[in-house]
């Protein structure tokens, strides 16, 4: 006899998958993470720290995979940085934020 929860796991890794693709999706979008950019270099800055979700690793999703050909295109650097989060119930859960950088044009190079 197959145990009830057979049917149940896969349902639940779906939702899971669905979930974080709808965070990725949210969270890693170029045209917002572009926005950002733009206003931390307007404040001087030559990185920017997006803060996901806590608990949630994005980095397998296919939004992750976007993002990160689309910061490559555009020369940008991409870091993911592990962090301990307490969620709603309490528990302490690991999740990744990641930071992008870029680097100043070498001003010996002006024309």
């Amino acid at each position: 006899m197959k145990s009830p929860l057979s049917k149940l796991l896969p349902e639940l890794h779906r939702s899971y998958r669905h979930a974080l693709e709808d965070l990725a999706a949210k969270h890693l979008h170029s045209d917002k993470i572009k926005m950002a950019l733009h206003g931390a270099a307007k404040n001087g800055h030559q990185a920017l720290r997006i803060s996901l979700p806590n608990g949630i690793d994005l980095r397998s999703t296919d939004g992750a995979e976007i993002f990160m050909q689309w910061a490559k295109e555009n020369g940008l650097v991409v870091e993911w940085y592990s962090r301990v989060a307490t969620v709603e119930d309490g528990r302490q859960a690991s999740g990744f934020d990641v930071e992008i950088s870029w680097k100043s044009p070498d001003p010996s190079r002006a024309s």
